[in-house]
């Protein structure tokens, strides 16, 4: 923490204070997220206990010789929950085989994250929160916003879509000012 980025900071004491507020209003705060297993995983260190002497001792006192397992290769499972301080919400595990090697996130997608949400919802009590990363499959824009990529006439255009005045003598850099504002203004309208 003596290292931390001041807008970490911010964001985690903000982030604090939400959580405080939404718990102190006795709404229900459910924590989501997910993981992946190999097949052959193991820890990749061991305690070591310097009075043993030889394998028969350690054997004869119940202890192992140090890691045996496999190096971690094999069938990769993805699993997904949500659970609350009352525990893990049953029926809402989610637990699939990967078929890829790499980065599990490279798995997930927005479709079958949110088609497994929507069995989960009917799960959850009235009002929760729901904590959750910001893995990109966990949200999605139906629309694309605007950004310093965007040329002056999407801006323009994007900005007409969702009725927010500007005037066409306009930068670009103000057309970005005004989408920046607005974004914010939503996802703060979205926390409280």
């Amino acid at each position: 923490m003596l290292i931390d980025r001041d807008d970490i900071i911010l964001w985690r004491r903000h982030y604090l204070r939400t959580i405080k507020r939404l718990s102190d209003e006795g709404r229900p705060i459910y924590y989501l997220d997910e993981s992946w297993v190999n097949a052959g995983h193991t820890r990749s260190y061991v305690w070591v206990e310097d009075t043993i002497n030889s394998s028969k001792q350690a054997f004869l006192s119940g202890l192992s010789t140090g890691s045996k397992g496999p190096s971690g290769n094999g069938k990769r499972l993805i699993t997904a929950h949500i659970g609350s301080k009352t525990g893990f919400v049953e029926g809402c595990l989610w637990t699939f085989e990967s078929k890829k090697s790499g980065d599990y996130h490279d798995e997930m997608c927005a479709e079958t994250f949110e088609k497994w949400l929507q069995d989960v919802l009917p799960q959850l009590q009235e009002n929760a929160v729901i904590v959750l990363d910001n893995a990109p499959y966990h949200s999605r824009r139906k629309e694309k916003v605007p950004n310093a990529n965007s040329n002056k006439h999407e801006i323009s255009e994007w900005l007409k879509s969702i009725t927010i005045d500007f005037e066409d003598d306009m930068l670009k850099k103000e057309l970005l000012d005004i989408v920046k504002n607005h974004v914010t203004e939503q996802r703060t309208m979205n926390t409280q």
